[in-house]
């Protein structure tokens, strides 16, 4: 008799715990708290997407297991913006724990153009349309729309590529602005926030990082433009529920 019930009580928690894990249609962007690095997750449903996966520290597995329903270990696919390691450290990590499906998408085969979509989500690729001449500006640029929120995810690029963008008239307003480079001083111009006109940036960057990021100028510049900053060292992850 104790069994049978011990059973049934467990049914019942389980079928619970399954209930409330279970997707709720909603569209999910989260800004991962990576450290000093990018890392953000891109879910809907049983779709979910990493654009950049942090470094070799654990975090993005610790957000992925934060958001995640414990059963769902598949990650349908993975961009890395570019190779250094503070955007594709974290990738090794996080196939010792998950399978990623074999669509994945990585920075030397993404161009200007290409696009991936799931549901309400599109990622559109803005840039490279041409070899930079360096790391950096070479990382993949792109919009990512989900429902009725866009979001310009900058990579590592230079005001260089971001400048060339807005005279080619690529580039247009979106809601939430991810900051280039971790708030780097080569990055982030004035034409480009003229360009975007952002309501809000984000700054993923680690706690009193050796690079001194981010810097003072961006963070005036963003301030005299009234955007409304998040800095990832200050305030966590940032998630948006759609």
């Amino acid at each position: 008799m104790k069994l049978k019930i011990f059973l049934i009580i467990s049914i019942i928690v389980l079928a619970g715990i399954f209930w409330m894990t279970w997707p709720d249609g909603k569209a999910r962007v989260i800004f991962c708290d990576v450290g000093q690095g990018d890392g953000v997750l891109v879910m809907q449903n049983n779709f979910e997407m990493l654009i950049d996966t942090g470094p070799e520290n654990m975090k993005m597995v610790q957000c992925l297991e934060k958001h995640l329903p414990f059963w769902d270990k598949t990650i349908e696919a993975v961009v890395l913006t570019h190779s250094d390691s503070d955007h594709s450290g974290g990738l090794k990590q996080i196939r010792s724990y998950y399978k990623i499906n074999e669509q994945n998408a990585y920075s030397w085969s993404l161009h200007k153009g290409d696009a991936l979509k799931y549901g309400s989500i599109v990622y559109e690729v803005l840039s490279p349309s041409e070899d930079w001449g360096n790391e950096n500006d070479n990382s993949t640029v792109g919009v990512l729309k989900v429902k009725n929120l866009s979001f310009l995810l900058m990579a590592d690029v230079t005001s260089n590529v971001e400048q060339k963008l807005v005279w080619r008239k690529e580039l247009y307003k979106v809601d939430v602005l991810k900051v280039s480079h971790h708030g780097s001083a080569e990055a982030t111009s004035q034409e480009l926030l003229d360009a975007v006109n952002p309501a809000e940036a984000i700054i993923s960057v680690g706690k009193n990082n050796r690079f001194g990021h981010p810097t003072k100028v961006v963070l005036d510049r963003l301030n005299q433009a009234g955007i409304k900053i998040w800095r990832t060292d200050e305030q966590g992850e940032r998630e948006f529920d759609l």
